[in-house]
């Protein structure tokens, strides 16, 4: 399907940054992209700062770069552009060296994962080109098996960290109320530029006390082995695509909807819908079939994903709720019927667009408690 070009009524930064988050696909988005980075009016502190925000500095540096815009960007934003997308290049490197070493250690004890997001990511979607943002790696586990993962990662080096929290002892409290997820986990390593390799194991597609969930056992099933770029002969095991997409959605619908993550300022993210966006894309067939809407039926995921697809497609003039057959899903106050708890986020008035290029999230309000006897 065709898709039309993204207004400019919030100015030509944040059209910017929309178009390169839901990827650049002919000549047409190429030249408006073009022009626009040389526009006269363009502010370049706005752009880096909500680039910054939304985890697309390299993306934004490659695009320059490719563009050969070299003479059209003032030069001292054009260097510290390709600095950090060089430095983004180096990170993934050492990631793929670290991911690579523990899921060998994983597979070694007979522990069944997979790798998800970012590493999953980088040489699928976004074609091995350094451009994908990461803060941490990214693994998925069974809940039986988090015992002997934690002792594994301990082998390794790893260690729980609550240092990148805000209020750590905070975190540390949450993590252990909360065990849709490892601890976060930290080791300190000897590289130029990186200090710490963190890792984030998950046990869960959901959350804790979600109202739905697919289960773990279900989705690492028959994983499929993907090529580490640059590694001969390496593989690492990541969710088969049906899986790969519910995780990724049901994800980004997790952080959109609890208080926590709104607070912290991750709740949403271009990239985040960028992710969907291509992995619709590459693999339309597979998404398209009854599987995919038998598995989300089967475990009550329907109305989440197509709240989120929704509003990706208003968001960035998509098509995915019509390409998924779910125009009769996505009944937004069916899922506050099930979510009416304070640590979920209330209402807000403006459109997912307009909270995506908001900076001040904070000001979305919680739910509020449900009255006794109500």
């Amino acid at each position: 399907m065709t898709r039309s070009l993204p207004d400019q009524s919030l100015g030509p930064e944040w059209t910017i940054l929309e178009l390169l988050a839901r990827g650049i696909i002919d000549d047409s988005e190429v030249q408006m992209v073009r022009d626009l980075l040389t526009t006269d009016t363009l502010k370049w502190g706005e752009l880096l700062e909500q680039a910054l925000r939304h985890k697309m500095f390299p993306m934004l540096a490659h695009q320059i770069m490719s563009a050969s815009l070299r003479f059209d960007v003032p030069t001292n934003i054009y260097m510290h552009l390709e600095s950090a997308l060089e430095w983004n290049r180096w990170q993934i490197e050492v990631f793929r060296r670290e991911t690579v070493r523990v899921a060998q250690a994983l597979a070694d004890r007979g522990i069944p994962f997979v790798v998800t997001k970012g590493m999953a990511f980088e040489s699928t979607l976004y074609d091995s080109l350094g451009t994908r943002y990461m803060n941490d790696i990214d693994f998925m586990i069974t809940p039986r098996d988090r015992d002997k993962v934690m002792t594994v990662m301990q082998e390794l080096g790893f260690r729980p960290f609550f240092d990148w929290a805000k209020d750590a002892r905070r975190e540390e409290i949450s993590s252990r109320l909360n065990p849709d997820h490892l601890p976060k986990l930290a080791r300190e390593i000897d590289q130029p530029g990186i200090r710490l390799i963190d890792i984030d194991i998950a046990n869960s597609l959901t959350w804790t006390k979600s109202p739905f969930d697919v289960p773990v056992e279900e989705a690492l099933e028959n994983p499929v082995e993907q090529p580490i770029p640059g590694m001969s002969g390496v593989s690492i095991p990541c969710f088969r695509p049906i899986y790969q997409f519910l995780f990724t959605v049901l994800h980004l619908f997790r952080e959109a909807w609890l208080q926590k993550f709104v607070e912290s300022g991750t709740d949403v993210g271009l990239m985040k819908f960028g992710d969907v966006i291509r992995l619709i894309d590459r693999n339309q067939n597979k998404l398209t079939d009854s599987e995919l809407l038998r598995i989300m039926q089967t475990h009550g995921v329907t109305d989440a994903v197509a709240w989120v697809l929704r509003h990706m497609d208003e968001t960035f003039h998509t098509h995915a709720v019509e390409l998924l057959a779910l125009e009769k899903h996505g009944n937004e106050k069916l899922l506050r019927s099930q979510m009416r708890s304070p640590g979920y986020v209330n209402a807000w008035s403006e459109s997912m667009r307009g909270r995506l290029q908001s900076k001040s999230r904070g000001s979305v309000q919680p739910v509020a408690p449900a009255h006794r006897g109500s």
